[in-house]
């Protein structure tokens, strides 16, 4: 028999709402329900998911709580990351929660690693920028006219590979 916000229990066309005793001690009797009727307190409330995207997180960012697991590839990368970061014994550093419902913190405890991936981020950049300026002289190598912009980049290919090298030593 399954139960329902609103009190029906039954199955199929057998449904009631049971009896039960009021506040004066008096007897409510046991009522039959229609087959397909559905009381508002039990009606769904419709969704849409976009919008729900949309609206604010009710806790601060970059908080997820332990309830809803997340299972994106984005959560997937930041476990390793958090898993990669050694403290020299092959354990990640993670600061204890200073009370239950604070949050652990991977950033204050390890202000080094967050300093390699912007290291890290910056690398990538100036390699993705060398690869289009590559890319562009593929291009006027091949005999297509390029813009002001486009000549301007490759003129910058010198300082950008200067600035690389020195990121990765």
């Amino acid at each position: 028999m399954a139960s329902n916000v609103s009190g029906i229990v039954g199955d199929g066309d057998e449904r009631y709402i049971p009896g039960s005793r009021r506040p004066d001690g008096t007897l409510r009797k046991e009522r039959k329900v229609r087959p397909g009727f559905t009381p508002a307190e039990d009606v769904v409330r419709y969704s849409n998911s976009r919008i729900e995207a949309s609206k604010p997180s009710q806790y601060p960012p970059g908080y997820t709580p332990k309830t809803k697991p997340e299972t994106s590839s984005v959560a997937k990368k930041k476990a390793n990351k958090v898993e990669k970061v050694d403290s020299g014994a092959g354990q990640p550093r993670l600061q204890e929660p200073k009370s239950k419902d604070a949050p652990v913190s991977t950033s204050s405890a390890c202000p080094a690693s967050s300093a390699a991936t912007e290291k890290e981020k910056k690398i990538k950049a100036l390699q993705k920028k060398l690869r289009q300026i590559d890319e562009l002289k593929a291009k006027q190598n091949s005999g297509t006219s390029l813009n002001a912009e486009q000549l301007d980049k490759i003129t910058k290919a010198k300082s950008l590979e200067e600035e690389l090298s020195k990121l990765k030593i």
